[in-house]
């Protein structure tokens, strides 16, 4: 007798205090874990797969060809090849080597032994049976025999899965025969039999699919009868007894939750999932099936009462969630009926009716899954009031405002009862109603309430009274609010607070009316509500926090803004500011009275005002007086005000004072500086503000006040923005020669230099203050000569600026000079190469540009020894930016001179560059050598826009070859001299550009390869040069070869896929797939470097420092017969996949994966019998994704034998070599 299954225990991970950094797995785990994959498609996926294709093929074998065999040949293969796939994996299965692989092949043979069975009916080519309902159902039964059988047989081995697969053959053996509704008692049975095994064995998740195997059959049957659409009305004979079995159904699957004995979590939470399965597939077949669906809230309530009665039972009150999922879905089934019933009426109230009965009940049993119950009834209506009622109001107040009587009834009587269960009984009984979720079901409760109760007062109200009606409500909840200490009714009447204020700014601000008339109903209500928002502000604080201080401080500012409004509606515009102003004083002298500082913010907020009208009264400055806009004297109660608030502002925090007076004197500057703009004539308001800003400056002497001082900087700032801006454009002459731009230009850099000196508030920003407006100024002087000086000599006249300067800061030491030299350097630099170098013009004969360039080069190299920098730059060669930039110059300089002969550019780029390094190389010039690296570079690139196209189609010497082969020679001599003179090359070699030039050199080689050869044999070229360079790496000892090798070999490999297999060239034929040859040739030669890579394997040893971006390839470089191996692998694979016919491509991938695994075995390379077993899923892949669809019938079940024969041929090696391999591995 078998023992009943181990209990499974569920037990919570283990938790650590302080989580620990995972250490990275070493070279040898992750070798593990390589082969540990290895292993697993060796003994496990591999037979998986070689059986199931194997089944497949022979189905298909069946189904679609032999037809000289007949049915019965073909059902005699098929029982015979089951039989051989049974028996030999009860053979195997013995044996632990071929264990798994025998299991397999038992699971195959049943499956095929299935499929048989099937076939003898059900398919036409295999058809034994004659056609009449005798035979369906002999064949059915049949089915059933093998399908349990399968099951008693796999049972043995204690695999859910394996039997859960056997059940549902069986009701799918069972739907196939669904002709009357007798034949659905088959499922019955099965039903009953796997409810028996799963209360048995605790397969619990097998039980969800019974549930659906089940109800969904029965859906299958009941769509062959009454279609897509169901019943819908019309009665059918099956009806009754239809009805019958789903309450079997039903029952069956209830009975198996009830009485089951649950261990874990994980256990209960399946069988809650499976109870609600039950239920709602249940009122889904019957929905599908109702020939009355008036009566429906019938089945609701029948459903519904039974689920609550089972939940009842002593047995189903053991287990906590069984009770509470039974009793949950029975009472929201039963409260459900009610809406079927009583269709398009309300049922709030019934709803609330039920609420308060469900919660008495609870608070008199003492039960609190009805006191839940009754709570969540009462959100029910609460969802009912949001999305019915509420929107039945809502419609009403689109249509009209007159009172909603029969809305606000409902509305009150929620409110009223919602607020009763809040506060009464959660107040009463709170020690029955303080659990998990009790006491947030109330508090839900008492947001509904006040959301009923501004409903009501919407309903019963209108037009500007509404807003009063709110602000009523949100005193008396501010009131209780205060005496319960409720933060949720503060939440409540903050809420009401918001709604309140958003319905006095819609309606009762009356923004229809004309600006600045008086409006009755505004004057009336505006003060009312102010003055109900402070008193909700007295009472709002429910103790002495930063959020309650917060929520009063926001009712008194919505008080203030009522206020605030009313000056803004009903005021004359010229004398706004002066009212804001006063209304600011008086709130700051109520702050000082009343000790209540958050007002002082208000007054801010109101001068804020006060200075926003005064600058925006009168726009079109129609009132003048003397030409003085009567609005600028509209800002001087503002200036007053402010300057009365600095000094007598309501508050007692010092920080806060010291910012205010800081504000209210920057607005009084503010202010005078627009009036200022207002009084002055255009070209003189940047002459006005600096010697404002001068003025402040010098006030500082007398006024120990340091604003003042940044008070000039600012206005310096916009003197500087308004002369940018407006002075450069001035043409009129001033006097004599001396323009308005000019003379105002001057004066200002005058002024922003005085300043530069005097203007500094303390001593520690009197460096920034002269670097600013010394920089100001030098800008403005480089500006005014880009507009006096011609284009040509632009750029001349701002370098000998850089080069007096430098030479005034070498004989005073002035800081900021040097930052400026430099900027106007940089300028210079830019000037020159957008604009000097494109200029045509002659000066006596000599061109400009040469002459100009030639000027700023000259001076760029003077800057390069005379200008100042910290010694620390200097050791860090950051003065050779000049040289830099005097080397750019020379190199476009040249570039522009030799338009005439382009091949010769390459070629003088590389002499330049090579005495560039020849000068660096003898005077020890780090720079130099640098700039002749670039210089290299730039001639390396220059030959793939002219000289490799030079010359005629297949000419061997012509300038394409005499052109670029001096740059090999130049390139290579280089980097032969870079490793002799190590004192001289270190940072040379640190930054790796021997190693640059080397592979310049290859680069050249392989591009002079690309356009000397035909263009098919560019692959096997480059092969060559491969092997070269492999063998260069072997013989002189070189890994810069190697690497180059590796490269080159991705390299041939990309070219042959992009061109010689697909035809991406650029010079291609679109289309050509290559010729065989020419990628065999290519193939061989990478074959052949085998020979040199294995002898380099490993012999570079990996450095211990090397960057972790760089130890992969290193890796990579470590092991070179890798990359050289897959190269010519992938090309052959690509190449078999373009050449063969269609329906053989699969096939002949299969061999190939075979023969390369054994030539793994043979070489003892892991990754050449991983890449033999990668083939060969990818045979797989590519027989379910293409070729069971898209190849003719013979060649799909060839292919698909052949390739599950395949696949079983090397797990059985696996498994026949199995500890060979492990000892590879």
């Amino acid at each position: 007798m078998s023992q009943p299954p181990a209990p499974r225990v569920s037990a919570p991970p283990p938790i650590s205090a302080y989580r620990a950094l995972t250490p990275k797995p070493t070279f040898q785990q992750r070798m593990k874990t390589v082969s540990a994959i290895e292993e697993a498609l060796g003994t496990n996926w591999l037979p998986k797969i070689g059986i199931i294709m194997t089944v497949i093929g022979f189905a298909l074998l069946g189904i679609y060809e032999l037809g000289a065999l007949g049915a019965l040949g073909k059902v005699g293969i098929s029982y015979f090849a089951s039989a051989v796939l049974l028996g030999g994996g009860i053979f195997l299965e013995k044996n632990e080597r071929y264990r798994l692989l025998g299991r397999t092949s038992i699971g195959g043979g049943w499956a095929l032994l299935f499929f048989s069975t099937f076939g003898i009916y059900h398919v036409e080519a295999m058809r034994v049976l004659p056609v009449n309902a005798g035979s369906l159902t002999l064949d059915c039964g049949l089915m059933l025999v093998v399908a349990v059988a399968m099951a008693l047989h796999t049972l043995r081995y204690r695999s859910q899965f394996v039997t859960g697969l056997a059940f549902l053959l069986g009701y799918t053996t069972v739907a196939l025969s669904q002709d009357t509704v007798y034949s659905l008692s088959a499922g019955v049975f099965l039903a009953i039999g796997l409810v028996s095994i799963v209360l048995k064995m605790g397969w619990f998740e097998l039980e969800v699919f019974g549930i659906l195997s089940s109800y969904l059959n029965h859906l299958y049957w009941l769509y062959r009868i009454l279609g897509i659409d169901g019943a819908h009305g019309p009665h059918f004979k099956e009806y009754r007894a239809s009805l019958v079995l789903l309450f079997i159904y039903w029952l069956t699957f209830r009975i198996s939750y009830i009485a089951r004995n649950i261990k874990t979590d994980f256990e209960e939470h399946i069988s809650t999932l499976a109870a609600l399965l039950n239920v709602l597939l249940l009122l889904g077949v019957m929905k599908f099936q109702s020939v009355q669906p008036e009566l429906a809230y019938l089945a609701l309530l029948v459903v519904g009462t039974f689920e609550f009665s089972l939940a009842q039972l002593p047995i189903t009150k053991r287990r906590r969630q069984a009770f509470v999922v039974l009793s949950v879905v029975g009472a929201a089934l039963m409260l459900a009926a009610v809406p079927f019933h009583y269709s398009g009426n309300n049922v709030a109230i019934l709803w609330l009716v039920g609420a308060e009965a469900f919660l008495a009940a609870g608070i008199i049993a003492k039960e609190v899954v009805f006191r839940h119950l009754g709570l969540l009834t009462g959100l029910l209506v609460g969802l009912h009031l949001l999305g019915i009622d509420f929107r039945h109001l809502l419609n009403l107040r689109l249509a009209n405002e007159d009172p909603a009587l029969a809305a606000g009834v409902l509305f009150s009587l929620c409110a009223v009862v919602f607020y009763i269960n809040s506060l009464g009984v959660g107040s009463r009984w709170k020690d029955l109603l303080d659990g998990s979720s009790g006491r947030p079901l109330l508090t839900i409760h008492s947001y509904l309430g006040a959301f009923a109760a501004a409903s009501a007062a919407w309903a019963l109200f209108s037009h500007d009274w509404t807003a009063l009606a709110f602000g009523a409500i949100m005193l008396v909840l501010a009131a209780l609010g205060r005496v319960l200490e409720s933060p949720n009714l503060q939440v409540q009447y903050a809420l009401l607070g918001l709604l309140t204020f958003y319905r006095a700014m819609v309606v009762n601000l009356h923004l229809e009316s004309p600006e600045h008339t008086h409006v009755r109903l505004r004057l009336l209500t505006f003060p009312i509500l102010g003055a109900a928002f402070y008193l909700t502000a007295r009472l709002a604080a429910l103790c002495d926090e930063p959020e309650q201080r917060t929520i009063r401080g926001l009712f008194a500012a919505a008080g203030s803004g009522f206020f605030a409004l009313l000056i803004w509606f009903e005021a004359p515009e010229l004398w706004q500011p002066l009212a804001f102003m006063v209304f600011a004083v008086a709130l700051s002298e109520a702050a000082r009275a009343l000790r209540y500082h958050a007002l002082a913010w208000h007054a801010h907020l109101l001068t804020g005002l006060a200075v926003f009208t005064a600058l925006t009264a009168d726009p079109g400055a129609i009132r003048v007086w003397h030409t003085i806009p009567v609005r600028s004297f509209s800002a001087l109660p503002v200036v007053v005000g402010g300057y009365w608030l600095a000094k007598r502002l309501g508050t007692s925090d010092e920080r806060h004072l010291k910012l205010a007076r800081v504000a209210y004197t920057w607005a009084g500057t503010g202010i005078m500086v627009w009036v200022l703009q207002e009084a002055l004539r255009a070209p003189w308001i940047a002459v006005g503000w600096i010697v404002f800003a001068v003025v402040l400056a010098l006030s500082t002497r007398w006024i120990r006040y340091q604003q003042l001082a940044w008070q000039a900087n600012v206005v310096g700032l916009c003197a500087l923005a308004r002369a940018l801006f407006y002075n450069y454009e001035l043409e009129q002459k001033f006097w004599g020669p001396i323009s308005l731009r000019i003379f105002t230009i001057s004066l200002v850099a005058a002024g922003l230099y005085f300043l530069s000196q005097k203007a500094a508030p303390k001593e520690r920003y009197a460096r920034v203050i002269a670097f600013l407006h010394s920089f100001a100024a030098t800008g403005l002087l480089a500006l005014l000569a880009w507009y006096e000086a011609p284009n040509g000599w632009l750029a001349p006249l701002w370098a000998a600026f850089a080069l007096v300067l430098a030479i005034v800061d070498q004989r005073f030491e002035l800081e900021e000079l040097p930052w400026q030299s430099h900027a106007l350097a940089g300028l210079t630099l830019l000037r020159s190469i957008t604009v000097n170098l494109y200029v045509t013009a002659t000066w006596h004969g000599i061109s400009v540009r040469l002459l100009s360039l030639a000027i700023v080069a000259v001076i760029f190299y003077a800057l390069s020894r005379l200008i100042r920098m910290p010694d620390e730059w200097r050791k860090r060669d950051i003065h050779h930016v000049y040289s830099w930039a005097a080397s750019t110059i020379g190199g476009l300089l040249l570039w522009y001179e030799l338009q005439s002969q382009p091949t010769g550019i390459a070629v003088a780029w590389g002499a330049f560059g090579l005495v560039l390094f020849e000068y660096g190389l003898l005077r020890k010039i780090t720079q130099f050598r640098y700039q002749a690296y670039v210089a290299l570079i730039a001639s390396f690139t220059r030959i793939f826009f002219a000289n490799l196209t030079a010359g005629e189609p297949g000419e061997f010497w012509g300038p394409r070859m005499y052109t670029i082969l001096p740059l090999v020679l130049i390139f290579f001599f280089v980097y032969a001299q870079l490793p002799q003179k190590e004192e001289n090359t270190v940072r040379d070699r640190r930054l790796h550009f021997d190693t640059l030039l080397a592979y310049l050199g290859t680069a050249t080689i392989l591009a002079l390869f690309y356009f000397q050869f035909p263009i098919e044999w560019v692959v096997t070229s480059w092969a060559a040069v491969v092997f070269a360079l492999l063998g260069a790496a072997r013989l002189l000892d070189r890994p810069l070869f190697l690497h180059q090798g590796l490269l080159l070999t991705v390299g041939v490999l990309a070219r042959g896929m992009a061109h010689n297999l697909f035809g991406a060239g650029y010079f291609g034929e679109g289309d050509w797939q290559g010729r065989y040859f020419v990628l065999s040739s290519a193939a061989a030669i990478l074959l052949a470097s085998l020979f040199f890579a294995f002898r380099l394997r490993g012999r570079y040893s990996n450095p211990q420092n090397v960057n972790r971006w760089i130890r992969p390839l290193a890796v990579i470089a470590s092991r070179p017969e890798q990359v050289v191996f897959f190269a010519p692998i992938i090309l052959v694979t690509f190449m078999l996949a373009l050449k063969m016919r269609s329906g053989m491509v699969t096939v002949s991938w299969g061999m190939e994966g075979v023969v390369i695994f054994v030539l793994g075995l043979a070489t003892r390379e892991r990754s050449f019998r991983l890449t033999g077993i990668g083939i060969l899923l990818l045979c797989v892949a590519k027989v379910f994704a293409l070729d069971v669809w898209g190849l003719q019938t013979r060649d799909r079940y060839i292919t698909v034998i052949i390739v599950g024969v395949v696949v079983s041929f090397v797990s059985f090696l696996w498994a026949t070599y199995k500890d060979a391999i492990r000892q590879f591995l």
